[in-house]
């Protein structure tokens, strides 16, 4: 059965993070308690997107279930796009170089330095590269490998899974995100996130439970969310937490935070179940298209601003919002283009 309400949640997680990479190109900062609570709100969109891979994961693929059929598929679709938009660049600076070496050999010696001096392993196993966002591939195409892994924890009885939870989200709220300077960030990631993947299968197979029984009181996980963004805003954490494996960096209040905003877009969005959202859906459905690309639109914005010497007010909220809706219009506006271009092959190329 086709659940809409977990759509409308995708649309709105793109939102999520288009919102939290955009900060830069706005000249925008948060400076005060008010501006960090919302911070703390808005950034960790990857969170609702693992929570939903993992809802997804049980709803759509856990009955029929067939590795290598599953995982073709996350290749072609996740995998594929990933790695052709980071071949981009390189191909560029060795269009540049054969350009060069024609019309301005003075300018030759730059960029094949540049070309040369590009870290492969960070931008295709570490997701660390040219656009922001893209640590995600690696470390969710390692999620989705553990899938035999995964089917056998929906096999166990509930008290064994929340167990599992439990103690793997100890694990997390400890360990935090990976540094994009750690080689072993893509492992220490996949154990950050792999509870939300939990929480999100749990969530799928209990969901008639759940919508019986917390329906109505999303408002008051909702008001548990705003106080947990308070708190971190108030001991003087905003945003991610990122550290190295193996330190200290206290307790990751942003990923309790998050699996609480989960249930309440679950909860409350299941109220327009058979409401038609139309743009909702058109976010939903074209959400990786625009992952993958509002990086590229955002270096490019990047690029044109400050050649043209633009600057913006700092600290205007008005601004970072108009900003983040540029971003997002181009980068759905890419994806409509792709997939109108390339009909049969723009999951490929975009992932849309």
């Amino acid at each position: 059965m086709y659940i809409n309400s977990i759509n409308y949640f995708r649309g709105i997680s793109i939102i999520f993070i288009v919102f939290g990479h955009c900060l830069g190109l706005a000249d925008f900062m948060y400076d005060s308690m008010a501006g960090n609570t919302l911070w703390n709100l808005t950034l960790g969109g990857t969170y609702f997107f693992v929570f939903i891979s993992g809802f997804l994961f049980h709803h759509i693929f856990y009955q029929k279930f067939e590795f290598k059929k599953f995982m073709i598929r996350k290749i072609k679709y996740v995998l594929c796009p990933y790695l052709i938009l980071s071949t981009l660049p390189i191909l560029y600076l060795i269009l540049r170089i054969c350009i060069a070496s024609i019309f301005s050999p003075s300018s030759f010696t730059y960029y094949y330095e540049a070309l040369l001096s590009i870290p492969l392993f960070r931008i295709y196993v570490m997701g660390v590269g040219f656009y922001g966002g893209y640590w995600f591939i690696p470390f969710i195409m390692i999620i989705f490998a553990l899938s035999p892994i995964f089917v056998r924890f929906i096999k166990l009885k509930l008290k064994a899974q929340i167990i599992t939870i439990l103690f793997l989200l100890i694990c997390s709220v400890f360990i935090h995100r990976g540094t994009y300077q750690n080689v072993f960030s893509v492992f220490q990631n996949v154990l950050n996130f792999t509870p939300i993947y939990l929480i999100g299968i749990i969530s799928s197979e209990k969901k008639d439970i759940i919508y019986s029984k917390i329906k109505g009181r999303e408002f008051y996980i909702l008001s548990l969310v705003i106080t947990l963004a308070i708190f971190q805003a108030y001991i003087g954490r905003s945003g991610g937490y990122f550290k190295d494996p193996f330190t200290f960096g206290g307790i990751n209040f942003i990923i309790i935070q998050k699996i609480l905003f989960c249930f309440f877009f679950m909860i409350w969005l299941n109220r327009f179940e058979k409401y038609k959202l139309k743009l909702l859906k058109i976010f939903a459905e074209n959400s990786f298209g625009i992952y993958f690309t509002h990086g590229i639109i955002i270096i490019i914005l990047s690029k044109i601003k400050y050649g043209l010497g633009i600057s913006f007010t700092s600290n205007s909220f008005i601004i970072y919002c108009l900003v983040t809706m540029l971003v997002f219009f181009l980068s759905i506006s890419v994806t409509l283009f792709v997939k109108r271009l390339f009909p049969k092959h723009s999951r490929y190329l975009v992932g849309s």
